[in-house]
């Protein structure tokens, strides 16, 4: 069925067989990622830049599903994949191992202990 949405819980936006809710309470990434596992979705995760342009549209920072691997210094999201060039652009600043997301397809480090908004997401089914 062309355009079918969903289905994603209340109040979510539906975008393109994925569901999203931003939250405008600030907290750490560790918590910010118990709210979402608790709402069982996870962090934003970007998968596509086509799939998911909607996003570039995004105001101020926001906690995103990515995070450092202290072994290496790489990249990866929560389910473990690695963050690929295509998927956007990391800002690294020191002294930060999990990352914001602030428009256009950019992510910033930030440090993890921060307050933070932060983006759920699932996939609809």
């Amino acid at each position: 069925m062309e355009g079918y949405c969903g289905p994603c819980p209340n109040n979510w936006i539906c975008h393109r067989n994925n569901c999203y809710q931003f939250f405008n309470e600030e907290k750490t990434w560790n918590q910010s990622q118990a709210s979402c596992l608790s709402q069982n979705s996870s962090l934003l995760k970007i998968y596509s830049k086509e799939e998911q342009d909607f996003l570039k549209l995004v105001k101020s920072y926001h906690w995103m599903g990515l995070v450092q691997i202290p072994a290496n210094g790489s990249w990866q999201w929560e389910d473990g994949s690695s963050l690929s060039y295509n998927q956007l652009t990391l800002v690294e600043i020191p002294k930060g191992s999990c990352a914001v997301y602030g428009s256009s397809f950019k992510a910033y480090t930030e440090d993890c202990a921060n307050l933070n908004t932060y983006i759920c997401m699932k996939r609809a089914v």
